[in-house]
């Protein structure tokens, strides 16, 4: 299954917040990504199609355990790779970092499932 950093930063997101709160709830995810509940509202269809979330009874959003895999994976990997990009010499924002960092733990996280397939 194909994985792109968008769908990787919304599953973050939630698997921070249910960190926190047991409850996570699409207005939390907006607010936290700084985008807007409609565009919440598309993601989220999406990572129910490829089984990633689940949403319950008045709009409660839950990771399913391959979602909860996948986030701390990729969350762990996001984190390794803004703490080396630094030192690669590269003159970067701490944005831009992160953005470099999160496309290649996508990449990265692609490319594990693709070999696993392939067994």
């Amino acid at each position: 299954m194909e994985i792109s950093s968008a769908h990787l930063r919304y599953l973050v997101t939630i698997y921070e917040i249910s960190q926190t709160v047991p409850d996570v709830c699409s207005a939390s995810v907006a607010n936290r990504m700084g985008v807007s509940k409609p565009s919440v509202a598309r993601m989220l269809g999406v990572l129910m199609e490829k089984q990633l979330i689940v949403k319950k009874l008045y709009g409660k959003i839950y990771l399913t355990d391959q979602g909860f895999l996948l986030a701390r994976n990729f969350d762990r990997r996001v984190r390794l790779l803004t703490e080396r990009i630094p030192g690669m010499g590269l003159e970067l924002t701490e944005e831009e970092t992160y953005t470099a960092a999160c496309a290649i733990a996508a990449a990265w996280l692609n490319q594990n499932e693709r070999r696993k397939a392939q067994k």
